[in-house]
């Protein structure tokens, strides 16, 4: 491990530039054993702003825990597929439940790939009141449950301000283990970004329908889901879940392409759907599945009122479920 001194632009070897440390920002890894002793060391010295990440493989066994403020986790390159944290040589064989456990505010995440997790790649904990989350220009793939989950606890707080940019989310095999994956599933999220990413293959092998690639839901608010690129996972995006209250208020979701046309996914379903979620738009996003799944875009239960959908090109059904209500204009449906 090396340090990098804000007092001078050489880098040194750690065991003898302790002297630098009261300065050091930024910690430099080439190994497992180092990145785990980085992030420790981050946490032990607040000064230390980041850690950057040399390219090669690092497998860990236990979760990275993020749980100090102000924090950079980031690889040397700009190529995520050169730098990757795996629990293990491959899915079934992992060792780690969760690879990155966020329970800090101001934390980024830049440039890595992340794979191989009996539950989830990061989990970011809104019942600690974890802020202004960052994850951009990485890839997540495989892993047991959801790809990135923002957990809630029992707790009135919420994960405020997230941003999730330019990623890529997926199954490397077409498919998933099991049917409780998803993408990005957030609890108790507000005022959320997610733009410009790219999921695929999120699709439930047996049993029944996978999560969403994006689910926001138990009292989730006012979160913007624009221009992500959506194939052949099993449901596109969600917002609320079932007939609850304070399942999801408000929000955007516009300019998304999902596309469904995988007859292998047994389970493939709607391309949006809003459950309980009043006081949202959905805009000027294209929806084409061609399997048997009758809907492109639903809007369900009496809680679902004061929405507007306009714009969108489908080629299945826009419609209500269970009494929801929405303002319907300027959709067409393209002949199939």
């Amino acid at each position: 491990m090396k340090v990098k001194s804000v007092t001078t632009t050489v880098w040194c070897v750690f065991s003898i530039c302790l002297s630098f440390n009261a300065f050091s920002e930024s910690l430099y890894v080439t190994n497992s054993q180092e990145l785990l002793s980085a992030i420790k060391k981050a946490h032990q010295q607040k000064l230390v702003k980041e850690v950057i990440i040399a390219p090669g493989l690092y497998s860990i066994s236990k979760r990275l825990k993020l749980s100090r403020n102000s924090f950079t986790l980031r690889s040397e390159t700009s190529d995520p597929e050169s730098t990757v944290i795996s629990g293990g040589a491959s899915l079934e064989e992992s060792d780690a439940d969760v690879l990155i456990d966020v329970s800090g505010s101001d934390i980024t995440i830049a440039g890595v790939t992340l794979q191989h997790a009996r539950r989830h790649l990061i989990q970011l904990r809104a019942e600690t009141d974890s802020d202004n989350f960052t994850l951009v220009n990485s890839v997540l793939r495989d892993s047991y449950e959801q790809l990135l989950k923002v957990s809630a606890g029992n707790t009135s707080f919420y994960s405020d301000s997230g941003t999730v940019l330019n990623n890529t989310f997926y199954y490397s095999k077409g498919i998933g283990p099991q049917y409780y994956i998803g993408g990005i599933d957030a609890h108790r999220a507000v005022n959320w970004k997610v733009k410009y990413n790219l999921f695929k293959d999120i699709a439930s092998p047996a049993d029944k329908v996978a999560e969403h690639a994006i689910h926001f839901w138990n009292n989730s608010a006012n979160n913007k889901i624009v221009g992500n690129t959506i194939i052949n996972c099993d449901r596109g995006i969600g917002f609320g879940m079932r007939d609850r209250e304070n399942q999801n208020s408000g929000g955007l979701i516009a300019e998304n392409l999902i596309v469904h046309d995988n007859p292998a996914h047994p389970f493939a379903d709607v391309g949006i759907v809003l459950e309980s979620s009043p006081y949202t738009r959905v805009t000027n996003n294209r929806v084409f599945l061609y399997g048997r799944y009758p809907n492109a875009i639903e809007y369900r239960f009496e809680r679902t009122h004061s929405v507007e959908i306009s714009g969108n090109k489908v080629n299945k059904k826009i419609t209500a479920r269970n009494g929801g209500a929405a303002l319907l204009k300027g959709n067409i449906k393209l002949v199939r």
